[in-house]
């Protein structure tokens, strides 16, 4: 499930679309306690360990956060998602309830679930689940909604919660303070920790990427110098994502260019272009490179419309 898909910045272009899922979830692999800490508000709990969160759906679902807690004695799931905006596909509660069905259906053990909004306008309307309130038939499911611009971002750094570091610029700043203020504060105070470099350097990358969501490149371009992305393997793997990202691209306009050269060729005559949205509606360029061998082997316009339409579900 991949729903942060908002472009900040036009600075921000040479990141990868996936930014946020890659630094929420390096942020959690490395300090899941500190997170849990906060998303639970409780402290009396064992953390054991991840487990497999991209169960198998038509659409693989990245950003969910699936952890093995001990409470008490009780073993229990923690869920955690975190989402840029709102949801614009597809309803969060009805989307929720049908993963969570497919983690308990999975790992049979209680779910704690949690949303976690990033932005400061988005999740004012979750309702937080989903009641069918019919006799003999009812239905509850319910998650925990948080709106991070609703936390006290003072807090983060009066506890050295170390987790919720990158994501202070996005909580609510002290009285009086205006938000660019605050994230600049957020970023020097995170450069004193007394952490290990590398970690610091993850920290303040993260912190950086956030940042971006909703303030302009050119005001927190100091926020990370050349020393710090050096050392940030986050940074490191953003560049590397970035890169994969620009070469499938390249290969897929290639492709598309390719298979409508076929097609002008094979079917002389037709309005081939037609397809054209269709075509470039399609993302995954295993299945484009698919369409182009079907062109080459289709018996006449309508076969490969066929094709095209069985690919896509229509029939």
């Amino acid at each position: 499930m991949i729903y942060v898909r908002e472009q900040p910045d036009s600075d921000f272009a040479s990141l990868p679309h996936g930014r946020y899922d890659i630094v929420t979830k390096d942020t959690l692999q490395k300090f899941p306690k500190d997170i849990l800490q906060t998303v639970l508000e409780r402290s009396d709990f064992e953390f054991i360990e991840f487990v497999e969160g991209e169960l198998t759906t038509v659409e693989v679902r990245r950003t969910d956060n699936l952890i093995k807690v001990l409470l008490g004695d009780e073993l229990v799931l923690v869920h955690i998602e975190f989402q840029v905006g709102d949801s614009t596909d597809l309803e969060m509660a009805r989307r929720n309830v049908g993963y969570l069905g497919r983690c308990y259906e999975r790992y049979g053990l209680p779910i704690f679930s949690h949303v976690i909004y990033l932005r400061s306008n988005a999740g004012q309307n979750d309702p937080g689940g989903y009641r069918q309130d019919v006799p003999n038939y009812r239905f509850i499911v319910e998650y925990k909604v948080i709106r991070l611009i609703q936390l006290d971002g003072q807090s983060v750094f009066d506890e050295q919660n170390a987790g919720l570091m990158p994501f202070a610029p996005l909580m609510q700043p002290p009285v009086g303070m205006e938000r660019l203020q605050w994230a600049i504060q957020c970023n020097e105070r995170t450069k004193t920790l007394s952490l290990p470099t590398d970690i610091r350097s993850n920290l303040l990358v993260s912190q950086w990427v956030m940042s971006g969501l909703i303030h302009p490149h050119q005001a927190i371009a100091d926020f990370i110098k050349e020393g710090i992305v050096q050392e940030s393997s986050v940074y490191q793997h953003l560049v590397e994502t970035a890169g994969e990202e620009y070469y499938q691209r390249g290969a897929r306009q290639s492709t598309i260019r390719d298979l409508f050269a076929v097609l002008e060729f094979r079917f002389a005559g037709r309005d081939v272009q037609v397809l054209r949205p269709e075509l470039e509606n399609i993302k995954d360029l295993e299945r484009l490179q698919e369409l182009h061998n079907e062109a080459l082997r289709a018996e006449n316009f309508e076969a490969f419309t066929h094709i095209l339409g069985m690919n896509n579900g229509s029939e």
